[in-house]
Order: structure tokens, then C-alpha cells, then sequence
């Protein structure tokens, strides 16, 4: 058997597995019948069987260089290093499709072994019917629109090879992979909602969907930061996000799945905001299916958008399902889950409330932003963008205010305020002016001077909180701060777990603050030999040099680089600067060299070079403050999350002395 034909083959039973779950899962629910449930969930097997099975088959034919399939002739080539044909599945449409498909049946698979435990007969079968669906729509997909094993009638000698940006850094081979886990991921939620929306059991799915919420959002945020280190280091101008359309898709979903995070608290803790639970959830796993859209349609055009194709409609009609769906049941329970308790503003149910509208609001404007251009186009044929400078007005007093609301909510007790709380409030702010005092006593702009006194503020809040409990602890049990502060962190792991995610994003807003007010480019061009002084550097190109490597070409260009003075402190080293040339592309693709630092990152590109002689070439050097800071809040971010999920092991809460210590 050909990797083409048990592809297909096991496609076409990926497809008829997921339609026998689905109609199965329906007769469990109308019949109130176990034995369908059951072999629903047997099935759910099978299709997550031929799913690896028609993946397996996939890598097969790319890493045997078989031509004869469709996806590997257009994607793949006999010279692509071992590495690139490995990641080279999800390199463009159909094979990332496939990946989604796989990981759908890897997630409903998972659903079905909590069938009897966590889910009850009544919810069981719409949960798993959703999911069901959902597989059916991918593989209905690829079986009649975006097929990856058609036959190549004559097959060609080599394939046409993967595309350069993705061969170009090591990042593609996890980037992808994480998006997906986190897009696909947040299905599983959705399809709690629907059940328990079906069911008409409205508390218990909020408590039953916070492991798999935070797991895709964890998923979720470690894409975004691997996405934003690819893009810094494989683009070539230096930075990390540039509210690229795709760009965005990925974020969408993020604000709104933190925003379900953050009243799910609170329908847990006081079983209010149960329609703004179904409201978040929806709109969140609606957001992954428009990304993809986004992505996938070509109605956008984007460097991240590598493959388009013929199922932008199909996407479109998913989309639009998901939201009938969601929103449908939504409309038709809204009379029974009418709130009957009064929110408080000044109080933790109201800065969650309050916090979570931020985060909707900022979704909204960023797909607003996103498809205003489309719109206009449609609407008038003229070409219109809306770049950075858009998101950046909005994002900026959004962020300063989520800032805000992030150091308060926690403080603030259910409920009511108290006088310990005014107390805590007012250390905060008095973090907050002195952070912003000391900023401009160093002579830093007004922006980055807010982003220090920001950060201080949230750094007391932490504080607080944590000694507040740790004191009362230690005070009521008689043992030492120390054993205090191990035994809370312990026993409260989703509290301290989530006072770890507010500091590395407030670490993360600070970094930000920095490396976007104080980039610097300098652009040079130097014969070979010569020294270049700049920025506390001494630059100096050593020779121009050309290699030949099994899938392209590169130019490379050694320079030597010393430090002179403080500001150039940590540049120090030889450095490869080079220009890649793929036979799949016109144009050179620079492969840029960063040397990271605790203080400066100095980031150097080959720009051109001498082609005839190799006596010159000319060099870009970015130096920007605090990058390396981004890239560790965003692992303290997941390491936070992590800590979350993390299974408690023996339970010291039951030593716990007071609601409030440590809660």
C-alpha cells in the first residue's frame, strides 16, 4: 500500500467514524440510551486511530519523497533537511488541516474517557456530539475540498519545496503545534456549554471546564510568545508584533478565553454571571474557527498566512454554525439563568466583571481593526489599512487600564470592601507614584515612567496578598513565616498560580514599554575590513563569503563586534550575519544574528553585499532594551499556569485557619 492511498483511506474513515459518533451521541441523548453512548465512545477511538494513522501516512510519503501525492509535490523537496520535512505536515493548507483534525480527535478522545465520571448521561452525549461534529466538518473538509493525498498523475522529480519562512528557524517546528493545541483545545468548553445549555444544568460544567480552559489557554499564550520570538528572529526589522491580521486572529481568542477565565471565577465562587459564561465561551471557540478562517480563506494578505486555498466559505459556514449554536441556546435559556444576585462594583465579582468587559471590549477592537479594510473594500472597492499606529492608540490605555484592574481585583474581598482593603489600596497607589516619580527622575519618557509605577503597583498587590495570608497563618498556627508561605503556596495553588500569571504580564507590559520606546537603527555600509563605531560598538566586517547548503544558498558576512562603552556593554562576540537564497523565492531572506542580554538585545542584519567581488557589504544593527525580559514573562506566564494545573498532592488546606488566609 502506497502512504497516498492509506492516507485517503484512512481519511475517508476518519470522516465515517466521526458521522456514526455523531449520530450515535444523538441517540443517546433522544433515546436516553447508554449502549449509543457507549459506542460513541468507542468510536471516538477508532477516529482518533485513523487520524494517526492518515497523519502517519502524511510524514510517510514526505519523508520517502513521494511525489506522486499532491501535497508533497506542492510542499516538500528531496533536498529539505530532515527537520523541515518532519514540520512540513502543517507548512501549509491541507496538512494543517489534517493537524487540526487530529488533535480534534486527540481532544474528544480524551472527553469520552470522563463519559460516566465528570459528565452524567444527560450531558454526555451532547458534549461528545459537539466534538463530533466538529470532526466531521474537518474531515468533510479534506475528504471534498482540501484533499492532501490526491494523486499526482505524473509525478515530478522533485517536489516544489517548503516555504523558506518556515524553513528558515527551528521555532515553525513548535510554533504551529502549540497554536493548535490551544485553538482546538478551547472546543472542549465549548461543547460542556452546549451540554449543559442542552441539559439545562447550568453550575456544574463551569467547575468541570476550568482544567481544560486553562490547559488551551496555557497552550494558547505559549503560541503567541513563540510566535512573537519567531517573528523577531526570522523577519528581519526587528520586532516582535506588529498587529498583523494573523497576528490578531491569535490574540481574539486569548482576550476572550482570559475573559471567560476571570467571571467563571466568579460563577464558581457565587454562581452569578452565568450568561456571560455561555456568552465567553462561544465566542471564544468562534474566534479560533475565524482565525483560521482568516488564515486560511487568502482574504487577507499576511506573512503568517502560509496557505489559502478553496475553503474560506466552508470556514465561514462553521463559523457561522458555531455562533447560531451557541448564541441560539444562550437565547433560549436566558430566562432561567436571569441573574438573581446584585453585582457590587467595589468588590471582587465586579473588578472580575469589570476586568473580563475590558478584555471583550479589547477583542472587539482588534477584530474591528482587523476586518475594517475587508469591509471597506467590499463596501466601496477602495484599498484601506489599519496598521500599528490604530492598535497602538487603543491597546496602549486599555493595557494601562487592565494594569490597573489586575493589581485591584484580587485585593478587593466578595462582596464588600473593608478597612484592610482601603489600607491595601492605598499602598498600591503609592507604589504606583512613586514607580512613575522614580521614572522620570531617571529621565524616561512619560509612557515607560507609567509602565515602572504600573509594575510596582501590581508587584505590592502580589505582596499583600501573599503576606496578608501568610502572617495570618502563621500568626493562628504558631509556626514560622517560612512554613507559612510553603504550606499556602501548597494548599492554594490556583490563588498563587495566578499571582505568578499577573507578574510575569505585568513584567511582560514593562518590557514592552521599554523595547518600544527605546529602539534604535543604524544602517551602515562597510567595505571588508573596515571598523564602524556606533552605539558603544565597534563593528567590523571580517570577509563576504558564499556557501551552498542541500536546500539553498547562503551569503555570509563574519563581523567582529567589541564593546566601547557601557552602552554597548554585552555585544561582545563573532557573529555570522547572512542572506539565504531558496529556489522558491525571488528575493534573498536575511537570517538575522541576536545576542541577547539582561540589559540590550543588539540585533544585526546583512541587508546587501558586494555580488561581484565580495568587497562590501551593508549591515543594519537594531539595539533594543529588555527583550530578553519579554521572552522570560512569557515562560512565567506558563510556568504560573502549570503551576495551576498542577495536581495537588497531599492537602495542607486542611490545617487552613481562615476564609481569608491565603484566599
Amino acid at each position: 500500500m502506497t502512504p497516498g492511498l492509506l492516507g485517503g483511506v484512512s481519511l475517508l474513515a476518519a470522516l465515517i467514524f466521526s458521522v456514526m459518533g455523531l449520530v450515535l451521541s444523538t441517540l443517546a441523548y433522544t433515546l436516553r440510551d447508554g449502549r449509543y453512548l457507549e459506542a460513541a465512545r468507542r468510536l471516538s477511538t477508532l477516529s482518533l486511530l485513523a487520524a494517526l494513522v492518515s497523519f502517519g501516512a502524511l510524514e510517510w510519503a514526505i519523508l520517502t519523497n513521494d511525489f506522486s501525492v499532491s501535497y508533497v509535490a506542492n510542499h516538500s523537496s528531496a533536498n529539505n533537511p530532515l527537520w523541515v520535512k518532519l514540520v512540513t505536515p502543517w507548512a501549509a493548507l491541507e496538512g494543517s488541516i489534517l493537524l487540526w483534525a487530529m488533535l480534534q480527535t486527540a481532544y474528544t478522545w480524551l472527553l469520552s474517557l470522563r463519559v460516566g465520571q465528570g459528565l452524567d448521561i444527560w450531558r454526555a452525549p451532547v458534549a461528545l456530539g459537539t466534538l463530533f461534529a466538529v470532526q466531521v466538518f474537518f474531515f468533510a473538509v479534506m475528504v471534498f475540498v482540501a484533499h492532501p493525498f490526491d494523486a499526482v498523475p505524473n509525478p515530478p522529480p522533485d517536489g516544489r519545496g517548503t516555504n523558506p519562512l518556515l524553513q528558515n528557524h527551528w521555532m515553525m517546528a513548535v510554533h504551529p503545534v502549540l497554536m493548535y493545541l490551544g485553538f482546538v483545545g478551547l472546543s472542549v468548553p465549548f461543547a460542556y456549554a452546549v451540554a449543559a445549555m442542552v441539559a439545562k444544568r447550568f453550575q456544574s460544567w463551569i467547575f468541570e471546564t476550568r482544567w481544560w480552559t486553562l490547559v488551551a489557554w496555557g497552550f494558547l499564550t505559549a503560541a503567541i510568545f513563540t510566535g512573537k520570538w519567531w517573528s523577531y528572529e526570522i523577519l528581519g526589522w526587528g520586532g516582535y508584533w506588529a498587529w498583523d491580521p494573523v497576528e490578531n486572529a491569535s490574540i481574539i481568542p486569548w482576550l476572550l478565553a482570559t475573559a471567560f477565565l476571570h467571571t467563571a471565577q466568579v460563577q464558581e465562587r457565587k454562581g452569578l454571571f452565568k450568561g456571560w459564561n455561555f456568552a465567553f465561551i462561544t465566542l471564544t471557540f468562534a474566534a479560533t474557527v475565524f482565525g483560521t478562517f482568516l488564515t486560511r480563506s487568502g482574504v487577507i494578505q499576511s506573512v503568517h498566512a502560509f496557505a489559502s486555498g478553496p475553503v474560506g466559505a466552508w470556514f465561514l459556514l462553521f463559523l457561522l454554525g458555531v455562533m447560531a449554536v451557541g448564541l441560539g441556546l444562550l437565547a433560549r435559556v436566558s430566562a432561567e439563568i436571569r441573574e438573581a444576585g446584585e453585582v457590587r462594583w467595589r468588590s471582587r465579582e465586579g473588578a472580575l466583571l469589570a476586568g473580563a468587559l475590558f478584555f471583550g471590549t479589547f477583542a472587539f477592537v482588534v477584530v474591528l481593526g482587523t476586518l475594517w479594510p475587508l469591509v471597506v473594500e467590499i463596501v466601496s472597492g477602495a484599498k484601506v489599512s489599519v496598521g500599528a499606529p490604530f492598535f497602538n492608540q487603543i491597546s496602549i490605555p486599555l493595557g494601562i487600564f487592565m494594569l490597573l484592574l489586575m493589581g485591584i481585583g484580587p485585593v478587593l474581598p466578595w462582596r464588600h470592601t473593608n478597612a484592610q482593603v482601603m489600607r491595601n489600596l492605598t499602598a498600591m497607589l503609592i507604589a504606583l507614584g512613586v514607580g512613575t516619580l522614580l521614572g522620570f527622575g531617571l529621565g524616561l519618557t512619560l509612557g515607560v515612567s507609567l509602565a515602572i509605577g504600573l509594575f510596582a503597583y501590581n508587584l505590592t498587590a502580589i505582596w499583600l496578598m501573599v503576606a496578608q495570608g501568610v502572617r495570618e497563618r502563621a500568626r493562628a498556627l504558631g509556626i514560622s513565616a517560612g512554613q507559612a508561605l510553603v504550606e499556602l503556596a501548597a494548599s492554594h495553588k490556583r490563588r498563587f498560580g495566578s499571582h505568578i500569571v499577573h507578574f510575569g504580564i505585568a513584567l511582560a507590559a514593562l518590557t514592552i514599554a521599554f523595547s518600544q520606546t527605546y529602539r534604535v537603527t543604524e544602517q551602515k555600509t562597510l567595505q571588508v575590513g573596515e571598523a564602524w563605531q556606533t552605539r558603544g560598538m565597534e563593528v567590523r566586517l571580517l570577509s563576504i563569503s558564499a556557501k551552498e547548503e542541500s536546500n539553498r544558498f547562503a551569503a555570509i558576512a563574519p563581523i567582529e563586534v567589541r564593546s566601547t562603552s557601557l552602552e554597548g556593554w554585552g555585544s561582545d562576540g563573532r557573529y555570522q550575519t547572512r542572506l539565504n537564497f531558496y529556489p522558491q523565492m525571488g528575493s534573498p531572506l536575511a537570517t538575522p544574528v541576536v545576542k541577547y542580554s539582561l540589559y540590550n538585545d543588539y540585533y544585526f542584519v546583512l541587508m546587501q553585499f558586494d555580488q561581484e567581488r565580495g568587497q562590501w557589504a551593508t549591515l543594519k544593527i537594531i539595539v533594543t532594551p529588555m527583550v530578553w525580559w519579554l521572552w522570560v514573562s512569557g515562560l512565567i506566564i506558563v510556568l504560573g499556569t502549570l503551576y495551576i494545573l498542577w495536581p495537588s498532592g497531599a492537602r495542607v488546606a486542611s490545617r487552613q485557619i481562615s476564609p481569608t488566609a491565603g484566599d
